[in-house]
């Protein structure tokens, strides 16, 4: 049995988001290194290291709180109750009291500088406190990204060691991107060992911004998305040379054949591509809103590009025949409006947007095929460079044999479903115009036969 039209649809469109997560898959499979705990002092790494000075200590319970500030550093609270024997022999020895503390610190911690350090007992209750530089950095419009629990900027994972574990903003901020594992709570996000699924699991990224609402959500996930391009390196836009290359040699198929492909009716086409475009999207949207039928990544996903691909497809429905340079205008703007909508949504929509556009940039191919060489110049090196770009957002790290190897998973399916949803716009932009005069001649065919 053949698949219809629109499961053909949402079939492709998941393989955008399943391809990210490919390469995500692939990338921890090399041998990480185990997690790094973020309260050092909260749990077994004190017990560990009063064991080795000497001092049996048992942890009964611990907390700490971690203070974003404006200049990027974070300043440590912990609060550690332990045994009333441990607790008398560290209140009464501040040298022991305070190797015990940074001996905690140095094992497997986050924490590579704690600076102004200062430990003390009270109430059985050991009581830590301490500054971080380079907890956090600055980003558009003032909002703070926590390069802390950023898994792009590690190399381990996280693991809170404590009961409890709360991280807040600077002061008059609000979280505007919280990990799925945290509650968010009077400004801040928490941790608690009793959640239902504690630890520092799923995507940790963790922002904070002046003001709540979805222009500030827009302007964290922009912030992530050009995080993650500036630490993109050389090496990793070896993902985009196959698939750049399939891509020129496609287009130069088209330019050498493309008057051989068949006129196709536009106004069917773009009524089928924009109305089960617009289904998809409804229906993906729905699921994201209720993450019942598809996980919230996937329908993120589906839903932004059914959008683009059906606003793009509408541009032949709305214009009255379009130049090539205001299908073009259209284009762009969808891709824009689409864009805008999709960051304040989640990074995953707002990346599949940008990793959309290629396929929605052959309308106007279509279009300006024999009518307008420098739309034409345009959409061939915004296709042939959109390869790096899309290499940037899957992997920013990656040796070149690695690189090719990621490719085959993640750059190349891209290409393959950007030409396969990307063809039937081409179609539609290429028809627009000739129908009539395709009708024309077998009509006066018709007639020449007829006498």
């Amino acid at each position: 049995m053949t698949a219809s039209p629109s499961a053909r649809l949402v079939a492709v469109a998941a393989l955008l988001v399943c391809t990210p997560l490919a390469a995500v898959a692939v990338g921890p499979a090399t041998a990480a290194p185990p997690p790094e705990a973020v309260c050092g002092v909260c749990g077994d790494g004190l017990a560990d290291a009063a064991e080795r000075e000497g001092l049996p200590l048992t942890v009964e319970r611990g907390t700490a709180t971690i203070s974003v500030r404006e200049d990027g550093s974070g300043r440590w609270h912990a609060r550690v109750r332990v045994d009333d024997r441990a607790a008398d022999r560290l209140a009464a020895n501040a040298t022991l009291r305070e190797r015990v503390v940074r001996a905690s610190l140095d094992r497997r911690t986050v924490v590579d500088d704690p600076r102004n350090l200062h430990a003390a007992v009270a109430n059985d209750t050991l009581v830590v406190t301490f500054d971080q530089p380079g907890v956090a950095r600055g980003s558009l419009g003032g909002v703070v990204l926590v390069d802390l629990l950023d898994p792009r900027a590690r190399r381990a994972g996280l693991d809170f060691e404590a009961d409890r574990l709360r991280i807040e903003g600077p002061n008059g901020t609000v979280v505007s991107r919280a990990p799925p594992s945290a509650t968010v709570e009077d400004g801040g996000v928490v941790w608690r060992a009793d959640d239902e699924r504690p630890g520092l699991w799923g995507d940790t990224r963790l922002a904070f911004a002046p003001t709540d609402g979805p222009a500030a959500r827009g302007l964290t996930t922009v912030g992530f998305v050009a995080f993650g391009v500036g630490l993109a390196e050389p090496s990793a836009l070896v993902l985009g040379v196959a698939p750049a290359i399939l891509l020129g040699a496609l287009l130069l198929a088209v330019r050498r054949w493309g008057d051989e492909l068949p006129a196709v009716d536009p106004s069917p086409l773009a009524k089928w591509i924009a109305g089960s475009g617009a289904v998809v999207a409804l229906f993906a949207g729905a699921a994201l809103a209720g993450s019942v039928l598809l996980d919230a990544a996937v329908a993120a996903t589906v839903a932004t590009f059914a959008a683009l691909y059906a606003l793009v497809a509408a541009g032949a429905i709305v214009l009255d025949r379009p130049s090539a340079r205001v299908a073009l205008a259209w284009t762009l703007g969808a891709s824009a409006l689409v864009a805008l909508a999709a960051s304040t949504v989640s990074v995953v929509a707002f990346q599949t947007a940008l990793l959309s556009v290629p396929a929605a940039l052959w309308f106007p191919l279509g279009r300006a095929r024999g009518r307008d060489r420098w739309v034409t110049a345009f959409v061939v090196l915004a296709l042939l460079v959109a390869p790096f770009g899309a290499a940037v957002i899957y992997a920013p790290s990656a040796s070149p044999l690695l690189g090719v190897l990621l490719s085959v998973f993640t750059t190349v399916p891209w290409a393959a479903a950007t030409v396969a949803f990307g063809f039937p716009l081409y179609l539609l932009g290429r028809g627009a115009d000739g129908n009539d005069d395709a009708v024309g001649r077998a009509d006066r065919t018709e007639h020449a036969s007829a006498d």
